[in-house]
């Protein structure tokens, strides 16, 4: 990406001026959202409200048209109605402005008539320079620079937010809804991201062309694909490959497989959602992880963006819960992952960290006397040490934080002396004092034992892994891990 490209999107994705075309004084409307979401997460650059029917937005003086307002824009953010998008676009290109977000819907999804008002967006892109994200986009969010733009309950701490928590993954998806709602569900299991792209109908910049901006930012490793067909699918083969040069991981969800899916794609985004062969072919080559679903695309990102893949198949499994510790080693093997026997000798390493009753075959079984015995954190040390396993996951309950915080600095002690990925399955609700440690500590934790072994999978690679179910390999020569906050920032 040249100077001038990548200037473009820093004016895009980090402005320090904003034009609200169309604001309002109703903060609870798509036109006046933006404006509130934005003062609460104290952006620090200039705002101009753009709006003919008012004097004054927020306690802000607004303007009749946006080639009034006195200083540069980086950004226009247009919220009004679809048949007045194009004048207000074009306009903002003559004025000056760098990039657009438009968050009106009504374009090609709709009719013959939006399509044309789409193609007049495309061809002022085109002309002027400007790029524009859009239209029926929700927005975007630098996470990172705590910068909302967007009218999403998810990004306002008065709607859906509780604490906002930055992290190493970037969520690039054509339906603003699902990608925000990645975003949230993220922020509750306790990992963060650093960006969150909705690109809409994507009538000038594509989901892969901002994943391609994305994947050379330093603060993000892993890079998260929501699409629902390529306007460019030539780009995907160039972006695998840098995302394989760089070390990072890039996760794909393509939706719209079935014939209903295509329908609603179209009356969606006005995509064509017909399944491009490339994909497949680039997945297998780069070592692209390919998801199938939400949740699997959430627990594969939070895998990924706390541990780098390691060569092989073996797992152990430790458990204070006997029943928790069965059902996690069928997940394991029905995705293809091994639950090896452990030898005599390091089973005699393990039984005096739990009572008699206890197992260390594998399932270890540490039973809940763990807790008050020599801890978790000595089973973790012994099985780290080996080397006849290359991944653990625990299974514990995280409902309280007593053994966790307990053990927090012999645990980070443990993590800090292996390469081994070490996850938690918790079989109990986890409390959000515990979701705190687990996030101090680096630890992925998941709600069931399928989707702990699903995150297991995409971990562990090598010619020694056994295909399995849905099989998905991330690419050994990639994927180094870029660390994550090592501690949660709540607002």
């Amino acid at each position: 990406m040249g100077a001038a490209e990548q200037t473009r999107f820093d004016a895009l994705l980090a402005p320090t001026s904003i034009a609200l075309i169309g604001a309002s004084e109703d903060a609870t409307s798509l036109s006046g959202l933006p404006l509130h979401v934005l003062r609460q997460h104290g952006y620090g650059g200039a705002i101009y409200p753009v709006n003919p029917r008012h004097r004054q937005v927020g306690g802000l003086r607004c303007y009749a048209s946006i080639g009034e307002v006195p200083g540069p824009v980086d950004l226009a953010v247009i919220a009004v109605r679809a048949a007045l998008v194009p004048e207000l676009v074009e306009q903002c290109a003559a004025a000056g402005a760098r990039s657009a977000v438009v968050l009106s819907s009504g374009f090609a999804e709709e009719s013959p008539d939006g399509a044309q008002a789409e193609a007049k967006l495309a061809a002022i892109a085109a002309s002027s320079g400007m790029r524009i994200l859009g239209p029926n986009a929700e927005g975007f969010f630098n996470v990172s620079r705590s910068i909302p733009v967007s009218f999403s309950p998810t990004v306002d701490f008065d709607r859906g937010l509780n604490r906002l928590i930055p992290g190493n993954v970037a969520i690039v998806s054509q339906s603003g809804g699902l990608g925000f709602a990645l975003f949230h569900s993220a922020q509750q299991a306790g990992f963060g991201t650093s960006y969150v792209v909705s690109t809409g109908n994507e009538a000038d910049l594509d989901a892969l062309e901002v994943a391609t901006h994305l994947v050379e930012d330093a603060g993000t490793g892993v890079v998260a694909l929501l699409v629902e067909g390529f306007r460019r699918p030539e780009l995907l083969s160039p972006l695998a490959r840098r995302a394989e040069q760089l070390g990072k991981a890039l996760v794909v969800a393509k939706i719209g497989q079935s014939p209903s899916g295509r329908r609603g794609a179209a009356a969606h985004t006005a995509h064509d959602s017909e399944d491009h062969g490339e994909l497949a072919a680039v997945c297998a080559r780069y070592g692209v992880v390919a998801v199938a679903d939400q949740d699997e695309l959430l627990d594969v990102c939070f895998a990924l963006s706390r541990h780098q893949p390691v060569p092989g198949h073996r797992v152990a499994v430790v458990t204070v819960s006997g029943g928790a510790g069965v059902w996690l080693a069928d997940a394991c093997e029905a995705v293809g992952l091994s639950v090896p026997l452990l030898s005599d000798e390091l089973q005699q390493q393990l039984r005096p960290l739990m009572p008699s009753y206890g197992s260390a075959q594998n399932p270890v079984d540490a039973t809940a006397q763990v807790v008050s015995r020599e801890g978790v954190a000595a089973v973790l040390r012994v099985l780290c040490r080996c080397d006849e396993v290359d991944a653990v996951v625990v299974a514990t309950s995280l409902a309280g934080p007593q053994m966790l915080q307990r053990e927090e600095a012999a645990i980070a002690e443990v993590l800090a002396h292996t390469t081994k990925p070490v996850l938690i399955y918790s079989y109990t609700r986890p409390g959000d004092v515990s979701i705190d440690v687990v996030g101090r500590l680096g630890l992925p934790w998941y709600p069931s034992p399928v989707r702990s072994a699903r995150a297991l999978r995409c971990l562990l690679t090598g010619p020694d892994r056994p295909a399995g179910p849905g099989d998905q390999r991330p690419s050994a020569a990639a994927r180094a891990k870029i660390s994550a906050s090592s501690a949660p920032e709540s607002r």
